[in-house]
């Protein structure tokens, strides 16, 4: 019988480089996750993320420790910690970290296709 439940300590879970750069705990991977793809951002002082579409994932953004800011779009979004935000596959975005401390994201896209980013130029 499988398992009911997968749990990973992130403290303990391995970091990667993702397509950006940023370190980031691929949750997919370390959990065997079949219906979603998810991961975990650290986004350091001063960084950002590769500005980008999704060509068919839905993707949510939630906030774990921060506050953070998004760009969606033109529109650049202040995001309160522990606050989520939808976003629509074709919406440009990308994240910010203009404060002093390390901003952490739960970043799900479903459904579960690889190399779904767009970058935009």
């Amino acid at each position: 019988m499988d398992s009911l439940y997968s749990m990973l300590a992130l403290d303990e879970a391995e970091q990667t480089p993702g397509k950006s750069g940023t370190p980031r705990v691929a949750l997919t991977d370390q959990l065997d996750l079949q219906e979603t793809r998810s991961s975990v951002w650290y986004i350091s002082p001063g960084q950002q993320t590769t500005y980008h579409t999704q060509a068919t994932q839905e993707e949510l953004y939630f906030q774990i420790q921060g506050p953070g800011q998004i760009q969606l779009g033109d529109e650049l979004i202040a995001v309160p910690e522990r606050s989520v935000i939808k976003v629509p596959p074709a919406t440009p975005r990308r994240l910010f970290n203009e404060s002093n401390q390390q901003h952490v994201w739960l970043v799900v896209g479903a459904p579960p296709v690889e190399n779904d980013g767009r970058p935009i130029q």
